[in-house]
């Protein structure tokens, strides 16, 4: 006999949901040591992918590691990277603790990968693990800015083609909102014609 079980179309979430906190706030939480795993651990919303039983969740426990070692201090106004064997080094410490199996530098640069997935959908800030140099850092604000700048270069030419057809758009009187609207939704960035 063969059973047909329930299929969804609709994927299971591989993130929380984004926390309603202000940047005054967020800067707040990011002056404390464990900010960012904090945030995710107390969230309730968080709770499925922060929580494993009653210990964190590997990509948190990374992340919780990795503020421990100084991701979110600042060397002057700059972001400190923190070494993965570090992070590794701290984790596998713990796990012998319990009597747990070991984790390589792979797995937690995995994990780090998938914390800065949530930091990102949790509150929009930027954790990256950096596979080449094998550190993470919390993204500056000089970074943040080369970036911005980077991505703006890379599609200048079609930005300036939209502005134009955004310029026809209100010149004809064409009615371009539900557009824009899908356009915002989709990036999480606004379109407004220049005057």
């Amino acid at each position: 006999m063969t059973i047909t079980l329930p299929r969804r179309e609709k994927a299971a979430a591989k993130v929380g949901p984004r926390l309603d906190i202000s940047p005054l706030e967020l800067k707040d939480w990011l002056e404390n040591e464990h900010g960012l795993s904090r945030l995710l651990s107390e969230a309730e919303s968080w709770e499925p992918f922060a929580w494993k039983g009653n210990d964190l969740s590997a990509p948190v426990r990374a992340l919780y590691v990795a503020e421990a070692r100084g991701l979110l201090s600042r060397r002057g106004d700059r972001a400190v990277d923190v070494a993965i064997a570090d992070i590794t080094a701290d984790i596998n410490g713990y796990l012998v603790s319990f009597g747990k199996p070991l984790v390589s530098e792979a797995s937690v640069m995995n994990n780090l990968r998938q914390a800065s997935l949530y930091v990102q959908a949790a509150v929009g800030a930027a954790v990256l693990p950096d596979r080449r140099t094998m550190t993470v850092r919390f993204v500056d604000q000089y970074e943040t800015a080369e970036n911005i700048e980077k991505y703006f270069h890379s599609i200048k030419g079609k930005l300036q083609k939209l502005g134009s057809q955004l310029k026809h758009a209100e010149a004809c009187g064409y009615d371009v909102s539900n557009v824009l609207a899908a356009a915002e939704a989709s990036t999480g960035v606004k379109l407004l014609a220049s005057a």
